[in-house]
């Protein structure tokens, strides 16, 4: 269950402040994994002050302004703003009971309330994985794990200050238990709705010894869909294979024109997509050294989805290579 905590300074400091828009693209990117899992915010930050008022006011009279970075910042925090909140998950403690090791920062107050509420309720619910979002690097909450004891009782939690950690996180929760090439690809297909797997795809996953974790194939998977909202922004394909390499740490790159004269070579990397016919998938991700998964995009309902047409071995290149 994740918490949004953004830093005392960096609200405070919010309407000079002009890197707001990868903090939101970061907090977009967990959003859009955790599906409807809902973060949640303490209510507090309601009212930080921002430079220019509260966060709440200063949002709403700047939730129109032109400026990229403000127009995906500011709409995406008012909305956490509106809940779900942390201070209202059940629990069975006493919030003041608890320690914290390492300490944390006392500044400011309602973010030190919002760790011991997330503690005190994974107390009462030992199933759940508790971890902070707290996005600003020069942010004072700087260890990656907290520990908060009540008694005999402990609970950790887990702070990411990036999306890299997060997404990492979700990665590896999403893929416990998978194993295996066609496991993964099905749980990918199931978490991201721009993703389309066609039956060959699956026939290639089923026959192939995966070389990589299936976490490094998930997260391949799923982050196909910030390449298919890069072709959506208007840019390249291999301009959006660089947002992609960027989001996943996974490259991506386009076929060679050597592999496309070849008939044979061609041909293993053009698949039936219906509705479509034939088409060939050029663009492929490389999770693993011998893993590879060929891509082909279309426009479907004003926006661009990703057909996947093999996810298994490394195809054959000119001359019979692979």
């Amino acid at each position: 269950m994740p918490v949004v905590l953004l830093n005392h300074d960096f609200v405070e400091g919010m309407a000079y402040r002009a890197d707001l828009g990868p903090v939101a693209v970061a907090l977009q990117d967990v959003q859009r994994r955790l599906g409807g899992d809902p973060m949640h915010v303490h209510p507090a930050l309601a009212h930080q002050a921002t430079g220019e008022g509260p966060f709440v006011a200063w949002g709403n009279q700047h939730r129109n302004d032109v400026e990229a970075d403000r127009n995906r910042f500011i709409p995406l925090l008012l909305r956490l703003l509106s809940g779900p909140f942390v201070t209202d998950l059940p629990s069975e403690r006493d919030v003041s009971l608890l320690s914290d090791d390492p300490a944390l920062p006392p500044e400011p107050p309602w973010r030190r309330e919002a760790m011991r509420h997330l503690a005190a309720h994974a107390l009462s619910a030992p199933s759940m994985a508790p971890w902070v979002l707290s996005f600003d690097p020069r942010s004072d909450l700087s260890q990656p794990r907290y520990r908060f004891a009540c008694g005999d009782a402990i609970a950790e939690v887990d702070n990411f200050r990036s999306s890299t950690e997060a997404l990492h996180r979700l990665s590896e929760l999403a893929t416990r238990g998978l194993v295996g090439a066609l496991a993964t690809l099905e749980a990918a297909a199931q978490q991201e709705s721009r993703l389309i797997v066609l039956d060959r795809a699956r026939d290639a996953a089923r026959k192939w010894n995966l070389d990589c974790p299936e976490a490094t194939l998930f997260r391949a998977l799923v982050d196909l869909a910030t390449y298919a909202a890069a072709l959506d922004e208007g840019l390249s394909r291999e301009l959006a294979a660089e947002r992609y390499h960027k989001a996943s740490g996974i490259l991506m790159s386009r076929e060679s024109g050597e592999v496309a004269r070849s008939p044979t070579c061609k041909r293993q990397r053009t698949f039936v997509v219906p509705g479509r016919g034939e088409q060939y998938f050029d663009m492929h991700a490389k999770p693993g050294a011998s893993t590879r998964i060929h891509v082909w995009t279309d426009v479907v309902e004003e926006r661009h989805v990703v057909y996947v047409g093999h996810c298994g071995e490394h195809l054959l290149l000119p001359g019979g290579k692979r």
